[in-house]
């Protein structure tokens, strides 16, 4: 190839990312939702030890969560025929994150923390699902749109939002700790619980909705 192919073939590649509305809003998305679930997985050990005052919840929480995401995941295919990806995953994600503000809002309780978070990790595991499907659709919306087909690229950029949504949930997790004033294996003060509390359940709720505005646009 000479120099202008190789020139061409970059700005090929920048045609097809950042002038397809659709997968640019497919990214955004991506983040919200990836950086909420890496958040209330990463927030999940601190508010069993310190908000429950129980670390032993842990793993009885996250199979709880773990036991209805599958059986979420499994009820894509009949969501998605009655009412089309769209309206599934932004249902999911209305759910989700309204579960979670509401896991926010109330007192905490042991059960009411357990039903509300797994509706939450529940629903948010559909439109997580549903988002592979609407990597092919952007990709053929990139090729009618440009008049090139680059399944490469797109499948690359949508996998490095995923990667920096794992970086924001890290940098999310650890400022609130930072900012409240944890300490490790001590008794944490009620500014601290409430930031631990917010990152586990107030900042995946406030994700949920933004993406569910970005899909629905």
């Amino acid at each position: 190839n000479t120099k202008a192919e190789k020139k061409a073939g970059f700005k090929d590649y920048v045609r097809v990312v950042f002038t397809n509305k659709p997968l640019l809003c497919l990214i955004l998305m991506t983040l919200f939702t990836i950086s909420a679930m890496n958040t209330n997985n990463q927030m999940m050990i601190f508010f069993c030890q310190y908000n429950l005052c129980n670390v032993a919840l842990q793993p009885v929480v996250n199979g709880i969560m773990m036991g209805c995401s599958v059986a979420g995941i499994l009820l894509i295919p009949k969501f998605v025929k009655c009412f089309g990806k769209k309206k599934t995953a932004m249902g999911g994600l209305i759910i989700g994150g309204a579960a979670n503000i509401l896991n926010f809002v109330l007192p905490t309780n042991i059960y009411s923390f357990i039903f509300l978070v797994t509706i939450g990790y529940a629903a948010l595991a559909i439109p997580n699902g549903v988002t592979w499907a609407f990597v092919s659709d952007v990709i053929d919306y990139g090729q009618w749109h440009s008049g090139i087909r680059k399944e490469g690229v797109t499948y690359a950029a949508f996998n490095f939002s995923r990667k920096i949504a794992q970086a924001l949930a890290a940098i999310v997790s650890s400022g609130i700790l930072a900012l409240t004033g944890y300490a490790a294996n001590a008794v944490q003060s009620e500014t601290t619980l409430t930031g631990i509390k917010a990152a586990m359940t107030l900042y995946p709720g406030a994700a949920l909705l933004i993406a569910a505005c970005i899909i629905g646009r």
